[in-house]
C-alpha cells in the first residue's frame, strides 16, 4: 500500500466524523433563517401552468400585482405543474433527487460491503445540507439538479443520463455549461444520451401543449438576461460587477476543460460541479447545493484534502457560495496535481463514472 493510500485510509473515520459534525453545526445555524424563506417559486410555477392551460402568453414581463412572479424556465416546468396540479409531487421529486446522491457511494468507498452505509450517509448529508433545505423550502429546482448530476456522474448509460435529461427539459439553466463540457469531453456517449432524453421530454411537452410554446420560450430568452443584475438574494458574481460575471463564465469553461483533460473522474467532476456557481452570474444560496456532491467526490478521491476542503467550504458557503466553490476547486486541483487517486487500484463497477 502506498503512502498516499495509507493516508487516505487513516483519515477516513476521523474525516467522516469531522465532516458530519461540521455539517450538523452549519445546518443548525442556518435552519432558523432558511425556514423563514418565502416560497415564491411555487407561485411562479402555478401561475405559469395556468397560462399554459388557458393559452395565455407563458412569459409575462409586466406583473399586474405583487402576488405575481416571473417565470423564466422552459415550458416543461409549467407543464409538470399543470399535470401534477399541486406542489406535493414536486416536493417528493426534490426529496427523491437528494436521496439519489447515494448513487455516489461506489466512488467514495472501495469495499463493496460498505456501499449501503456509505449511500445512507451520503443521502442523509444531502438532506441536511443547508442550501438543499433552502431549495426545498424556496421551491426552486436546484435539488433536482443535485440529484440528477450525482446520478449521471456515478452511472453510465441511459439510466444515468435520463434524470439529467429530464431536469434540463424542465428547467434548463446556464449554470449547466461547465458540467456539460466536462461530460462531453470525458463521456461523449453519455452527453449524447442526456441530450436525446432532454429533446424527447421537450417533444412530449410540445405534443401536449403545442410546439408554439417553445417558440415563445426562444423568443423570451434574450429578455431573461435582465435578471443578471444585483438584487436582494443574488449572491452571484454579477453583484461585484458585470465584468466579474463574464470572467466567471470564462473561468468556468476553462476549469471544466482542464478538469476533463488533466484530472481523474472524481476530482474532475468535483471541479465541474463547483464551476457551475461561476458559470451563472445570478445565483441564490440554493445553488450551493451543488457543492455537496462536489465535496463528497473530493473526499472519495482524497480523504485528507477532502476533509479539509469540507471543513473550510461548509461554513464559508453561508457567507459566500462563490468563495466556497473556489475553495473546492482549489483543493481539487491541488489534490489532483499532487498525487494519484488512492482508490485507483480498485476495480470500478461497470456502471461507474471512473475512467478505465
Amino acid at each position: 500500500m502506498t503512502v498516499a493510500a495509507q493516508a487516505h485510509d487513516r483519515w477516513e473515520r476521523p474525516g467522516l466524523v469531522l465532516a458530519a459534525g461540521i455539517l450538523v453545526v452549519v445546518a443548525i445555524v442556518a435552519l432558523p433563517v432558511l425556514l423563514r424563506e418565502q416560497t415564491r417559486d411555487w407561485t411562479a410555477y402555478e401561475q405559469a401552468a395556468g397560462r399554459l392551460e388557458t393559452g395565455a402568453p407563458l412569459y409575462v414581463w409586466e406583473l399586474e400585482s405583487e402576488d405575481e412572479e416571473y417565470y423564466l424556465y422552459p415550458p416543461g416546468m409549467a407543464a409538470l405543474w399543470a399535470i401534477a396540479g399541486s406542489p406535493e409531487l414536486l416536493l417528493l421529486l426534490k426529496i427523491a433527487a437528494l436521496v439519489g446522491t447515494a448513487t455516489l457511494a461506489p466512488l467514495v468507498v472501495r469495499d463493496r460491503s460498505r456501499l449501503v452505509p456509505a449511500g445512507v450517509a451520503i443521502a442523509a448529508g444531502a438532506l441536511l445540507w443547508p442550501p438543499n433545505i433552502h431549495d426545498v423550502v424556496l421551491g426552486n429546482v436546484m435539488a433536482l439538479y443535485v440529484g440528477a448530476l450525482s446520478v449521471v456522474i456515478a452511472r453510465r448509460g441511459w439510466l444515468g443520463a435520463a434524470p439529467l435529461g429530464i431536469v434540463l427539459a424542465l428547467a434548463a439553466k446556464p449554470a449547466i455549461l461547465p458540467f456539460a463540457i466536462w461530460l462531453l469531453l470525458t463521456r461523449p456517449r453519455d452527453a449524447l444520451r442526456v441530450a436525446v432524453v432532454a429533446l424527447a421530454a421537450c417533444a412530449l411537452v410540445a405534443l401536449l401543449f403545442g410546439p408554439g410554446r417553445f417558440v415563445e420560450y426562444l423568443e423570451a430568452l434574450p429578455r431573461m438576461t435582465t435578471v443578471a443584475t444585483s438584487f436582494t438574494g443574488n449572491v452571484g458574481l454579477v453583484t461585484l460587477s458585470p465584468v466579474a460575471g463574464l470572467v466567471g463564465i470564462v473561468a468556468a469553461v476553462v476549469l471544466a476543460i482542464g478538469a476533463a483533460l488533466r484530472l481523474d473522474a472524481r476530482r474532475g467532476a468535483a471541479i465541474a460541479l463547483a464551476a457551475m456557481l461561476l458559470a451563472q452570474p445570478t445565483i441564490g444560496f440554493n445553488y450551493a447545493g451543488l457543492l455537496y456532491p462536489a465535496l463528497v467526490l473530493l473526499w472519495g478521491a482524497d480523504r485528507p484534502v477532502g476533509t479539509v476542503a469540507f471543513v473550510l467550504a461548509a461554513p464559508l458557503m453561508l457567507v459566500s457560495p462563490v468563495a466556497a466553490a473556489l475553495v473546492v476547486i482549489a483543493f481539487a486541483v491541488v489534490s489532483g496535481l499532487a498525487r494519484p487517486t488512492p482508490a485507483a487500484a480498485a476495480s470500478p463497477t461497470t456502471d461507474s463514472a471512473e475512467p478505465a
